[in-house]
């Protein structure tokens, strides 16, 4: 897509050189009047979706995967940007009550992106008398971990290294014990790479009467669902992937294409910035993709990508993960939690 601003001192003069450089079919994006140094001009900004064929020899060539989806969202940011740079100032805040302006105030500071802030003053003027709370109550949606009845036995927990995959995987397991001593639970861990975290996670697994194994090629896979049959639960530990893998084709790579019916949760931490968890993001997402696991809360100094990414991707939060024990570090996330840490950096109580 080509997006371009044009200026003038009419609209029909801005209107004849849109149609003449970017054609009939340009959109027109926005209008806005001016006054500069006395004199009355105005700025329109026209975009035109650039059809496939008139791409250069040069680019039809390369790969989809390696350019296509890179060049996607670099164009897609920088139209985010430009909309977001006419839609902002559009919002007057004096149509909030000072109570929804202190709420836009904090969730500003946090990080919360442009587009969710937008949304968010859209919901606050229609709802001038509804309390704070109900209205941005929308905005995140949860499936607390241990009430939501997942359909699948196997959990996928998936995410950048450093994210806490291996200690979630290993507190969830002792968590679910607890909750649930009849219940048969297999623990696996699929990252063979890191040494030291599936010694950790072998070590204490099998110290707390748990089963342990580990993935490696595809016959490991392959054979991984007929030990699950005498399980009732089944959490694998996902390695993290490198820039140019997309989280689905490893998966059926690995299995062999056998890769059993199962939920994957996204563990993401709100220490990255947001660009690096955009890409981490876009890479680990899966059709299975069932939830968002936030760890390293107590490390956090800011929480707004908790709702960037409940925005940027529709999943639900399942779980909250703080603290460096394996006991007392895990917490369902309730109905207000999510905006006590964002409003007051107050962190959930632990359930477990």
């Amino acid at each position: 897509m080509q997006v371009k601003t044009f200026s003038g001192r009419s609209t029909s003069e801005i209107m004849a050189r849109i149609k003449s450089e970017l054609g009939p079919d340009a959109i027109i994006l926005s209008n806005q009047k001016q006054t500069r140094k006395g004199v009355t001009c105005y700025e329109i900004m026209a975009a035109l979706d650039m059809p496939q064929e008139q791409a250069s020899p040069a680019e039809s060539v390369m790969p989809l995967a390696q350019n296509d989806a890179s060049c996607l969202r670099e164009e897609w940011s920088r139209l985010r940007k430009q909309l977001m740079a006419v839609l902002k100032p559009q919002m007057d805040m004096q149509l909030l009550t000072p109570r929804q302006q202190l709420v836009f105030e904090y969730l500003e500071r946090e990080g919360v992106k442009e587009d969710v802030l937008i949304d968010l003053w859209e919901k606050f003027r229609h709802a001038p008398d509804a309390p704070t709370l109900s209205v941005m109550n929308g905005m995140v949606s949860l499936s607390p971990w241990f009430d939501t009845n997942w359909s699948h036995k196997f959990h996928l927990l998936t995410g950048p290294f450093g994210s806490g995959k291996t200690s979630t995987t290993l507190r969830l397991a002792l968590s679910l014990k607890k909750l649930r001593p009849k219940a048969r639970i297999l623990v696996v861990n699929a990252d063979r790479s890191q040494g030291k975290g599936r010694l950790y996670l072998r070590h204490y697994t099998e110290l707390s009467g748990l089963s342990y194994r580990e993935l490696d090629n595809s016959a490991q896979w392959e054979s991984l669902e007929r030990d699950a049959r005498s399980h009732d639960l089944v959490l694998l530990d996902l390695p993290g992937l490198p820039a140019h893998q997309q989280l689905d084709s490893w998966l059926q790579e690995v299995s062999g294409g056998k890769l059993p019916a199962c939920h994957v949760h996204l563990v993401l931490s709100p220490l990255f910035a947001p660009p690096q968890m955009d890409a981490f993001v876009s890479r680990f997402r899966s059709t299975s993709a069932a939830s968002i696991i936030w760890t390293k809360l107590d490390e956090a100094c800011n929480y707004g990508e908790i709702i960037n990414q409940a925005n940027n991707t529709g999943l639900p939060i399942s779980l909250f993960s703080m603290g460096p024990d394996l006991k007392n570090s895990l917490a369902q996330p309730k109905d207000q939690d999510v905006w006590k840490l964002l409003l007051r950096h107050e962190l959930p109580q632990a359930t477990n």
